[in-house]
């Protein structure tokens, strides 16, 4: 039987108005929900001016993100890697090619644990990543462990309803990992403040990617201590840190 699909969400690729032709043409908007992932600000994205992003921890408090379910299923693994590959498109802005990572990130599978996937299918991705150099490998906090395996899996738990506490019906999903912005001895991800100044001293208004997230339902823990540090929404940057 083929196997459905979805996309696990966790910033600008459910309301980039860049993106919205991946989403029309890939994914059953109208199937989307909220559900359980461990996710933090913690990539600093020098195409957001140098503000942070969204990445998975394995060793953060749940947040809020959203599953897109796939508009095809996946009867082969072929229909896996081209799904990532339209993924990794938009997350690029860019045509379909046989991409699915970056120096900055990756795409990855998640497998239902209470499905029977077939071998076969995680064998296809596994042998896809493995002709990329460097795929999956990104540095992570002491203790946390590894984010993506060799077979190019993502090591999370297998999200949940956020309305009932309920798996994921869905039998894969395909999610970006983002290579996180760690600092200090031993590394660790960046402090609240030094996100919350990162927003507040840029003049290009990449805060929104902040406050879209939340008007579209993708939260993580630390928003509330982000939101008492930042200025108001829609103010300018100090003129001390405006560029002429």
């Amino acid at each position: 039987m083929p196997l459905n699909g979805g996309i696990l969400i966790v910033g600008s690729l459910l309301w980039d108005e860049r993106r919205e032709g991946w989403r029309r043409s890939r994914l059953d908007m109208e199937s989307a929900e909220s559900v359980t992932a461990p996710i933090r600000y913690g990539r600093q994205s020098e195409t957001r001016g140098n503000t942070y992003t969204i990445v998975f921890s394995r060793g953060c408090d749940t947040g809020k993100a959203t599953v897109v379910r796939c508009r095809n299923a996946a009867s082969s693994p072929d229909d896996v890697i081209s799904e990532a590959e339209h993924l990794w498109a938009a997350e690029q802005n860019a045509a379909v090619s046989r991409k699915v990572s970056a120096n900055w990130g990756c795409v990855t599978l998640l497998c239902n644990p209470k499905r029977n996937i077939p071998q076969t299918f995680l064998t296809g991705w596994a042998n896809r990543v493995a002709q990329i150099q460097n795929y999956g490998n990104m540095a992570q906090p002491i203790g946390e462990g590894r984010l993506v395996s060799d077979g190019g899996l993502l090591q999370i738990a297998w999200p949940r309803r956020v309305a009932d506490g309920s798996a994921v019906p869905l039998d894969f999903l395909l999610a970006t990992a983002t290579r996180p912005t760690l600092t200090g001895e031993p590394l660790a991800y960046p402090a609240v403040e030094m996100i919350a100044n990162a927003w507040n001293a840029d003049a290009g208004n990449h805060v929104e990617y902040f406050w879209k997230n939340i008007d579209n339902g993708i939260c993580t823990f630390q928003d509330d201590e982000i939101r008492a540090l930042l200025r108001a929404r829609g103010a300018q940057a100090p003129s001390a840190f405006r560029t002429t």
